[in-house]
């Protein structure tokens, strides 16, 4: 006799690399959307704001593991078992940025596709700045950058359209972000608001202390 929960086992498991059945879960049983439609960019880096909770991670998931392109999702070193899973976590160390960008960049010229996703706040925390190391990743690697804006009250994912870092310097396209933001109030969007981070980079000519 055949066990129906080692049957329905396996075709679960069997869905789970169709894009298909990621798309579903994450628009009918989740009731997600994209407002508009994603870039046809090949290679980009999506810039994605705001984090507030681990709840970002599980639709975020989701999301692109439902995009046509190859997609890694970047996350702290501590995450790395999820690697493991099969899922699309490319883990790093916050200690070496420098070098881990470089290596991020020169990533995209092995593969024919690929969307790295970055949490620009670096933390589900609210901290009084972002990281601009979405856009040397870009630059360095020759990519596109797209804004992701997340959406819980209207359960949205938000794409920018493509900005190209050889265009923009750093702080333009920080401006840039600051209008995006603002149109779609993101800093009232998240999973918990109070915890999006300020939209400014770090002041480096403050000593610490």
């Amino acid at each position: 006799m055949v066990n129906p929960y080692l049957v329905g086992a396996f075709l679960a498991f069997s869905f789970m690399e169709k894009r298909w059945f990621w798309h579903f879960i994450f628009t009918t049983v989740l009731g997600w959307s994209v407002q508009g439609t994603m870039p046809d960019v090949d290679k980009c880096v999506v810039a994605c704001y705001p984090h507030t909770h681990a709840w970002d991670l599980f639709y975020g998931l989701f999301l692109i593991k439902s995009n046509p392109q190859e997609s890694k999702i970047m996350m702290k070193a501590s995450l790395v078992w999820m690697k493991f899973l099969g899922l699309p976590v490319q883990a790093v160390s916050r200690n070496n940025n420098s070098g881990q960008s470089g290596a991020l960049a020169k990533a995209f010229s092995s593969v024919k596709t690929r969307w790295l996703w970055v949490w620009i706040s670096g933390t589900r925390a609210k901290s009084e700045h972002v990281s601009s190391g979405f856009y040397y990743i870009a630059k360095e690697g020759g990519v596109p950058i797209v804004f992701g804006g997340i959406d819980y009250r209207k359960k949205q994912m938000i794409p920018s359209k493509p900005y190209d870092p050889n265009k923009y310097t750093k702080d333009e396209i920080l401006e840039e972000y600051q209008r995006f933001a603002k149109k779609f109030d993101l800093a009232n969007s998240g999973c918990v608001p109070g915890n999006a981070s300020t939209i400014v980079w770090r002041d480096t000519t403050k000593k610490a202390k």
